[in-house]
């Protein structure tokens, strides 16, 4: 931003251009250099008389979840830290949205898994070849929770001329379904009634393996609300 006019438009071309341009000078030069396995790094910021640490680590998972969302024909609306939120039936109507929203549901709960049980083995083979009682870097394995609703909701381009636009959905259905994302915690799939019904009506057999729970409060709806669970899980994984 300092070899760039204070006036030019932060989004535009010759921004992106100046940013490619700098990192290659940066990699020339030997300023930044790419680490030859994975890393974490600690860092402390001090601004005036308060410092904050903590670490830095990047973990991309965006191919397990992308294509799968689009394999079953889902529209990827938007990346919320570590969230990816994605939704059915628009701009392209489809009776089938429900099921095939928790069928890539499945399918990206199975490629975290496979991907887990490559890090698992990655894992043993790094604590079998280091000396004892060395400090070995493992691989973190990770975990995803998915919440999935179904219902009317408002669709379309938001935004405005001066922030950006965005093809987003909003709506009552759809905070339910952030709520049962939240809800969800780890490896597991939490669908609302109104998607199990869907289940019931176009995709029997799936809906027979789902698992009904205790009904739960939410924060923004004043009744419990029903909620099933849909069953993915493949053979456990081992090793961390």
């Amino acid at each position: 931003e300092i070899d760039l006019d204070p006036d030019i438009d932060p989004y535009s071309a010759p921004v992106y251009d100046k940013a490619l341009e700098t990192f290659k000078e940066l990699q020339t030069h030997g300023v930044l250099v790419r680490e030859s396995g994975p890393c974490m790094y600690a860092y402390r910021q001090t601004m005036g008389e308060h410092s904050q640490t903590g670490l830095v680590a990047v973990c991309h998972t965006e191919d397990y979840e992308k294509d799968i969302i689009k394999k079953h024909d889902g529209t990827l609306d938007k990346y919320i830290g570590d969230c990816v939120m994605a939704f059915w039936g628009a701009p392209i109507a489809d009776e089938q949205h429900a099921v095939a929203c928790v069928r890539a549901a499945i399918e990206s709960q199975n490629a975290i898994h496979r991907l887990n049980l490559e890090r698992a083995a990655e894992n043993e083979r790094r604590k079998s070849a280091a000396p004892p009682d060395a400090d070995v870097h493992l691989l973190p394995l990770l975990t995803l929770g998915t919440g999935i609703n179904s219902g009317i909701a408002t669709v379309g381009l938001m935004g405005s001329e001066e922030h950006t636009f965005s093809y987003t959905v909003f709506g009552r259905e759809v905070n339910l379904a952030s709520r049962l994302e939240a809800f969800s915690g780890r490896g597991r799939i939490i669908i609302g009634h109104n998607t199990f019904a869907e289940l019931q009506r176009l995709a029997p057999e799936l809906a027979a393996t789902c698992r009904r729970q205790e009904p739960a409060s939410f924060k923004g709806f004043k009744e419990s609300i029903v909620t099933y669970e849909v069953p993915w899980r493949e053979a456990p994984v081992s090793g961390s």
